[in-house]
This record gives C-alpha cells, sequence and structure tokens, in this order.
C-alpha cells in the first residue's frame, strides 16, 4: 500500500495546477484501476477540478471494490455531493440521508441540506438542520424544547 500513497500524495502536491494533478492520476489509472483508495482519490482530484460527472462513476466503483472506514463516509458524501451538482437530487438526497443517519457525521448533514435546497426543498433543508440543532441538546436548547418544537412543526 505504500506505492498507492507515495502516487497520491505525489499527485495531490500539484494540486495548484489541476491539469497536472489530473495527469498523475491518469498516467497510472491502468495499474491502479481496481484500487479502491486510487479510485477515491481519483474521484476527489476530477471533483475537485471540477469535473463532477467524471468523479461520480469512480466514487461508485471506490465504494462498490470495498473502500472502507473514514474513506468510504467521505466517498459516500463526496457521491452525493457531485450528484446534487450535476442535478441527480434524488440520488443525492437517497445516499447523503443513509449516510447522516448511519453516521451522525455533520459534514453528511450540512451536504444533505444543500441537496435539498438545490432541489428546490428550502423548508425541508432548513427543518433538517435545525433538527440536528435540536437533537443537540446543548446550551439553552432544553429550556426552549417545546416552543422551538412547536415552530419547528410549522416549517413545512
Amino acid at each position: 500500500m505504500g506505492e498507492i500513497n507515495k502516487i497520491i500524495e505525489d499527485a495531490w502536491n500539484h494540486q495548484d495546477n489541476p491539469e497536472l494533478l489530473l495527469k498523475k492520476f491518469q498516467e497510472v489509472f491502468e495499474q491502479f484501476s481496481e484500487n479502491p483508495l486510487y479510485l477515491f482519490e481519483y474521484a476527489n482530484a476530477l471533483d475537485f477540478s471540477g469535473k463532477e460527472i467524471e468523479a461520480i462513476p469512480l466514487y461508485k466503483k471506490a465504494i462498490e471494490s470495498g473502500i472502507s472506514g473514514k474513506k468510504k463516509i467521505q466517498a459516500e458524501i463526496q457521491l452525493g455531493s457531485s450528484l446534487s451538482v450535476t442535478g441527480e437530487h434524488e440520488k443525492a438526497i437517497s445516499i447523503l440521508s443513509r449516510v447522516q443517519k448511519e453516521t451522525g457525521d455533520p459534514a453528511a448533514l450540512l451536504f444533505l441540506c444543500i441537496a435539498l435546497f438545490r432541489s428546490g426543498e428550502t423548508e425541508k433543508a432548513l427543518k433538517t438542520a435545525l433538527n440536528f440543532i435540536m437533537s443537540s441538546n446543548q446550551g439553552l436548547l432544553p429550556e426552549y424544547k417545546r416552543s422551538l418544537s412547536q415552530y419547528l412543526d410549522q416549517i413545512d
């Protein structure tokens, strides 16, 4: 795994030059096209370069190929985000909703709210974010739970 990490690190050292960044990944595509970490990082580089449509199949393949742990969560979030950017709202919302429910990760929640907003579901985006804040039960939220819950119920 050391070789792939070196290739990835070398490629990302050129993030200030997206063409060179992508070229570094393209040069070794044949050699690592079945490696989930490589697929994820290449998709990430494409995404970073504004090539979301090209990134989507690589994210999917990385997930199908068994990427795991934090990288799997990132791959799923980034796949959902790319789908949202490209107008595939239902798929994006489905993936991001699942990831957020499974992980409770605030990044997944934020991407979900953005996907909901992009799809025209602004009230649902707002309500999703506010419900998450309410669920934290921090600060004075417990003092205002009843009234805030009533206000949230009015958002539709």
